[in-house]
C-alpha cells in the first residue's frame, strides 16, 4: 500500500497563489496517469511515489498541502464498492480516517464511474482533510486520494479538481472562455477584514486563530455581468458553477431574496454547518440591469457564537455599487407566484414547573396555520392553538396586494417576503416573516437558521 506519509513529506513544499474563479482551469492535452486516463492541469506536476502517480499544484504555498495520489487497479478490477473500501483502507493505514458525510457516486464524462467521500484523516498530533476516491469503467479501476492542510488549500483547488474528474476519459474539448465581465463592484472592508488578490479576484478574509478559536471567513467577489430576464435561473445558474462542484450541499436553492438599504436586489441563499466543516452562502447583488455574484466561505465554529460576522456581512451588502448602473431596481418578486393554498404547522412539548422544580402542569401546545392568496386579489386565513390550557382559533379575509418585499393585507396586516420557491423533494414553500407589522431579514450568514422566517408549504 502507498505510504502517504513520505509522499506528503515528499511534495509538501512548493510556493505561489491560487488559481481560484469562475471558469474551471484548462487541462492540458490528455496523458494517461497511473494507466488511469486523467488528464494532467496545466501547471501541476507528476512524480512516481512507491508505486502511485502524485499530481500536485506548482504553486501549493510553504507550509500548505494539497496532493493528489492515483493508483491503478492491478489486474482486473473489482467493483466500484470493493475499490472504495480499498482507497479508505490505505487512508486508514497512516491514521485515523473519519467520513464528515454520506459517500457520494456520480459519473464522468468519458464513462468512468466514481465513488468518493470527504473526511479527516488524524496522524499523532496532526490533521488533514482527506477525500478517498474510487473510479471504475469495465475491468480497469484505481483509487484517488487527495489530501490538503486544510479546507482552505482543499476549496483553492477544488474547480481544477472537479475538471480533472469529470473530463476522465472524454475526448478534448476547446477551452472554456473566461467571462467577459470585469470585477469592478464597490464596495465597504467591514472591520477586521483583510483584502487580498485572489488570480485578480478581490477576497475578504477575517480569521482568528489562538488557543479559544479556530475560524475563518471569506467573500469571493466574481465579476460584474448583465442580468439576465429570470433572476431565479441565474442564481441558480451560479450555484451550479460555484457551489455544487465544491461542495456537497443538500438544499435546492430557492433562492431568498431582501432589497438591501441601497434599494439594490440581493438574491442568496445558503447551507449552514455543512460537513460540520464550512458553511457556505451564494449572494447576487443586482441592480440596474447589471450582477455580481459573491461567494461567501465560513470555516470553523467559534465565528457564528455571535452576531459580528453577520453584521459585518449585511454591512459590506448594503454598502455595494456597481458602477455604471441605470437607476432601475431589480423586482423582487412577482404577485402571481403567491398565489396558492398554503399551511403550517408545528408542536411544542414543555412543562409548567415550580421555582423548585417541581411538576406544575403540562404546558404543551400544537399550532396549525392556513393562508390562501387567490389570483382573483383575495385571500383567507385562519389559525388554531390546542393545548392544556385552551384552544384558540382566528379567522381572516379580504384583498391582498404585494408591495415590493411585503405582502399587504387589508386588515391592516403587512408581512415581509423572504422568498418562494420549489424542492423536488418537499413541493411549493412560500416563505414570509413571523410577524406582522415588523420589518425583519433573514440573516446572510445562516438564512435557514430556525425562528427567523415562517415556511408555509402549498397544497
Amino acid at each position: 500500500m502507498t505510504n502517504l506519509a513520505i509522499a506528503l513529506l515528499a511534495l509538501a513544499n512548493f510556493a505561489g497563489t491560487s488559481p481560484i474563479g469562475k471558469t474551471p482551469a484548462v487541462i492540458s492535452p490528455a496523458k494517461k496517469i497511473a494507466d488511469l486516463p486523467l488528464s494532467v492541469p496545466k501547471g501541476w506536476k507528476t512524480e512516481k511515489v512507491q508505486g502511485s502517480t502524485t499530481i500536485t499544484p506548482g504553486d501549493v504555498p510553504t507550509g500548505k498541502i494539497y496532493v493528489v495520489m492515483v493508483t491503478a487497479s492491478e489486474g482486473k478490477a473489482g467493483s466500484l464498492d470493493e475499490i472504495f473500501e480499498g482507497a479508505k483502507k490505505t487512508l486508514a493505514e497512516s491514521g485515523t480516517f473519519k467520513e464528515l458525510s454520506e459517500p457520494k457516486v456520480s459519473k464522468s464524462d468519458g464513462g468512468w464511474d466514481y465513488k468518493f467521500v470527504l473526511g479527516t484523516l488524524e496522524s499523532g498530533d496532526r490533521g488533514l482533510l482527506a477525500q478517498a476516491m474510487a473510479v471504475k469503467k469495465g475491468d480497469e479501476g484505481g483509487t484517488i486520494l487527495v489530501l490538503a492542510d486544510g479546507v482552505e488549500t482543499m476549496t483553492k483547488y477544488a474547480d481544477t479538481f472537479t475538471a480533472m474528474i469529470r473530463g476522465m476519459g472524454a475526448p478534448k474539448t476547446a477551452p472554456v472562455a473566461p467571462s467577459p465581465g470585469k470585477v469592478d463592484l464597490q464596495y465597504t472592508v467591514p472591520p477586521g477584514w483583510v483584502k487580498q488578490q485572489v488570480n485578480g479576484f478581490p477576497l475578504l478574509v477575517k480569521e482568528k486563530k489562538d488557543g479559544y478559536n479556530n475560524w475563518r471567513v471569506s467573500l469571493l467577489i466574481m465579476p460584474t455581468e448583465a442580468l439576465s430576464s429570470n433572476v431565479r435561473n441565474q442564481f441558480e445558474g451560479y450555484w451550479k458553477s460555484f457551489v455544487t462542484p465544491n461542495f456537497e450541499t443538500t438544499i435546492a436553492p430557492i433562492p431568498l431574496m431582501s432589497r438591501l438599504k441601497s434599494g439594490y436586489a440581493c438574491a442568496f441563499d445558503g447551507e449552514f454547518n455543512i460537513n460540520k466543516l464550512t458553511t457556505v452562502t451564494l449572494y447576487m447583488i443586482a441592480h440596474g440591469g447589471r450582477v455580481v455574484p459573491v461567494m461567501g466561505i465560513f470555516y470553523g465554529a467559534e465565528w457564528g457564537l455571535n452576531n459580528d460576522i453577520e453584521n459585518e456581512v449585511a454591512e459590506f451588502l448594503d454598502t455595494a455599487r456597481i458602477p455604471g448602473v441605470s437607476v432601475d431596481k431589480v423586482q423582487l418578486y412577482s404577485g402571481s407566484n403567491l398565489v396558492g393554498d398554503y399551511s403550517e404547522s408545528g408542536t411544542s412539548f414543555a412543562n409548567y414547573v415550580t421555582r423548585s422544580g417541581a411538576y406544575a402542569g403540562d404546558a404543551t401546545i400544537s399550532t396549525a396555520s392556513y393562508l390562501t392568496i387567490g389570483s382573483d386579489g383575495k385571500y383567507s386565513s385562519s389559525g388554531f392553538a390546542v393545548g392544556a390550557a385552551g384552544n384558540i382559533r382566528e379567522k381572516d379575509a379580504g384583498t391582498w396586494s404585494l408591495e415590493d418585499d411585503e405582502l399587504v393585507l387589508s386588515k391592516g396586516r403587512r408581512y415581509v417576503v423572504f422568498g418562494y420557491g420549489n424542492d423536488a423533494k418537499a413541493g411549493r414553500f412560500l416563505i414570509i416573516s413571523n410577524r406582522s407589522n415588523q420589518k425583519s431579514r433573514l440573516k446572510f450568514t445562516n438564512p435557514r437558521g430556525p425562528l427567523q422566517a415562517t415556511w408555509y408549504r402549498a397544497k
